[in-house]
């Protein structure tokens, strides 16, 4: 991709993020203004997509980060700054980059420990419900891994529900991701054929490095985050700071489908909306392939292309969150920005009633064709 603006620039830039701005405000505002410029400095060198973005969008980011300063500068508490900083990041890019509140127990490279899960009421958990004699509906509001266990476990005590019923409503809408792995023991269920997968290049630097060989240690399955990131730290620890290490062999591949299930659904419906990214995304891309699988509702967040996000402190102790990957999708097929978007398109619900009329109108569609 040709860079915008040239080199000299981007440098120029670069080195204006290690020029203070004083401030009579407060300590609030110079811890403010500190964490802003650890960001300006920080995204070109150690984000997936820094480099990219500036040569780009240079002079937006440059305008976004002037602006920021002076809204910085005039803080006279803690809470104003967090807004202030992430409307600073969205010039970079919209999704897979947040600044968050400072955690205690923070762990390696600036990650954190991750909060207990709630009771068996949890509103994020997976669930089922039986529509009629045909259809089910399967909700799954997060692809968080540590709900891996709940969804495989759900997959095994409805296994009768599951084979009896022929067409299914997944519903995805407003799942903001997670891990890859939560979704695959439903693939058996959805997929029928082979698949292409498109896998990531990892940006090498010393920070993320260092985020990499953290990582496992917040997951829920340790031993098995080890497996797959322990060849890739030791890929990017011989390789030279500012390349991109391969995530395994081949930049595509052709996924073998796994084992069918023998009682798979006919149809299946997965409903999606603008609040499904990253994993969600990804199970899109996954399963619209297969030969009964249609996409219905909205296009998708876009927020993929540049991905597993790692935490960085900042020097108030909150933090950066910020991609370190970047699909070799690219430039092929961009999602970032755009979306995936559905095979039937449908209006926005304007309500919860109206979110629950949808479902209604989808298994409609699924055993009758009608849409009305």
């Amino acid at each position: 991709m040709p860079a915008k603006y040239p080199i000299g620039f981007l440098f120029a830039l670069l080195l204006s993020a290690h020029i203070g701005s004083a401030s009579a405000a407060g300590p609030e505002a110079d811890r403010c203004l500190a964490d802003l410029e650890a960001i300006a400095a920080f995204m070109p060198v150690n984000d997936a997509g820094g480099a990219d973005h500036l040569a780009d969008h240079g002079g937006a980011i440059e305008a976004a980060l002037r602006k920021a300063r002076g809204e910085a500068g005039a803080l006279t508490d803690a809470a104003g700054c967090e807004p202030v900083l992430q409307t600073y990041l969205r010039a970079w890019r919209v999704g897979h980059l947040r600044v968050a509140p400072a955690v205690a127990g923070a762990g390696v490279a600036g990650t954190t420990a991750r909060p207990e899960l709630k009771g068996s009421a949890d509103p994020r958990a997976p669930r089922l419900e039986l529509l009629g004699k045909d259809t089910l509906l399967l909700v799954l509001p997060t692809f968080d891994d540590r709900y891996a266990a709940a969804l495989k476990a759900l997959l095994a005590e409805q296994r009768a529900a599951l084979e009896s019923h022929k067409y299914w409503i997944v519903d995805v809408r407003a799942n903001g991701g997670g891990s890859d792995s939560t979704y695959a023991p439903l693939l058996p269920w959805l997929l029928d054929g082979d698949y292409p997968a498109h896998s990531v290049e990892y940006l090498v630097t010393p920070a993320n490095i260092r985020a990499q060989e953290g990582i496992c240690a917040l997951t829920s399955d340790p031993a098995s985050c080890a497996e797959t990131m322990d060849p890739i730290v030791r890929k990017m620890r011989a390789a030279a700071p500012g390349s991109r290490v391969l995530m395994g062999e081949e930049r595509m591949r052709i996924e073998r489908a796994p084992a069918r299930e023998p009682q798979a659904p006919a149809r299946v419906a997965v409903l999606v909306d603008r609040k499904c990214g990253s994993s969600c995304e990804q199970f899109l891309l996954s399963v619209r392939g297969s030969f009964k699988v249609k996409l219905v509702g909205r296009s998708s967040f876009g927020s993929l292309d540049m991905s597993n996000m790692r935490g960085h402190a900042l020097p108030s102790g909150r933090m950066l969150y910020y991609a370190t990957t970047r699909s070799t999708r690219l430039p092929d097929m961009r999602i970032d920005g755009v979306g995936i978007a559905p095979d039937l398109l449908l209006p926005k619900p304007a309500d919860e009633a109206g979110r629950a009329a949808e479902v209604k109108q989808v298994q409609r569609w699924l055993e009758t064709g009608a849409l009305r």
